[in-house]
């Protein structure tokens, strides 16, 4: 396994958490939000293993939560290149370095934003859509070369990036407001992800799969009564 993280510390510290349950793991620091980064990647994969056959993409963010009417060409621009162009650039340079010589599965790390219409989110829930695009239309073009391409699409979740939602009640409230009840957890993620990546999903492809406890199953508004 290769790892990537911007932090050194926190790479390393992964490094050493995995290597403790027993994985072979190589942590590679840089932000895969440039190519020479992209490329050290996928190099020091096949250099310390011999070849890819799994990738995940979790690269993304929402660098201008502003409304419509006050972002500008360029930060929604830019929100859209951050969330789409790396994982074009790893899925192209691991292809480039044998990801369809054996098979192979890539997952993409979406977002649940584009099922809400929230104002602030109006750049990033527009970039998550074109990458839910996006990874349908890799998919497409790689299946004939073996390599299954689909998206997880986590909704809130309990991470330090959502601490202040949760860390109050411990994510009772912010969990009672989902039809399962409970807040979605990062290893609901992963474990979603690593399905994905499985042979048990061999004949899955192309899909993106909402992972956030039934949020996207919110009631519409009809005029019938």
């Amino acid at each position: 396994m290769v790892i990537n993280g911007r932090n050194e510390d926190r790479v390393a510290s992964a490094e050493a958490a995995l290597r403790a349950e027993g994985l072979d793991v190589i942590g590679v620091v840089g932000s895969m939000d440039t190519e020479p980064a992209v490329a050290m990647l996928t190099d020091r994969a096949i250099d310390a293993f011999g070849r890819i056959d799994l990738i995940v993409s979790t690269l993304g963010g929402a660098p201008y939560p502003l409304s419509f009417d006050t972002i500008s060409e360029a930060q929604l621009l830019e929100t859209i290149r951050l969330n789409t162009w790396p994982a074009i650039a790893l899925i192209r340079a691991a292809i480039a370095r044998g990801l369809g010589d054996n098979a192979g599965s890539v997952v993409t790390i979406s977002s649940g934003s584009p099922h809400k219409t929230t104002s602030a989110m109006v750049a990033y829930a527009s970039a998550k859509a074109a990458l839910n695009a996006m990874t349908r239309t890799i998919a497409a073009d790689l299946a004939g070369r073996r390599v299954r391409v689909n998206a997880v699409s986590p909704g809130l979740v309990r991470t330090t990036a959502t601490r202040s939602i949760w860390e109050s009640d411990a994510g009772t409230a912010a969990g009672s407001a989902l039809p399962l009840g409970r807040l979605t957890e990062a290893e609901d993620i992963a474990a979603a992800v690593c399905f994905l990546l499985s042979d048990d999903a061999r004949q899955i492809t192309g899909i993106t799969l909402d992972v956030d406890g039934g949020n996207h199953l919110g009631r519409g508004w009809t005029p019938i009564k």
